[in-house]
């Protein structure tokens, strides 16, 4: 399956947090948290992404946004 989780998916899950009874609801609702930030993460990393084939400033201000992303 070449699909990835969107934010649109997060948030149906989240209207049916019975996909798994045998998770507590606060466990739950930290892996759909945590999934919720993967998703952010990785559309912030395209743009950054596509911001390193412009013009050194951008290309600068990218790569400084990346560092920042890293945590360093």
């Amino acid at each position: 399956m070449d699909r990835h989780l969107t934010s649109s998916d997060i948030a149906a899950m989240r209207r049916s947090l019975a996909m798994s009874p045998s998770l507590p609801s606060e466990q739950l609702a930290w892996l759909l948290d945590e999934a919720e930030r993967l998703v952010a993460d990785r559309a912030e990393l395209a743009e950054l992404t596509r911001r390193l084939r412009g013009p050194w400033a951008d290309v600068r201000t990218a790569l400084n946004d990346l560092h920042r992303l890293a945590g360093g």
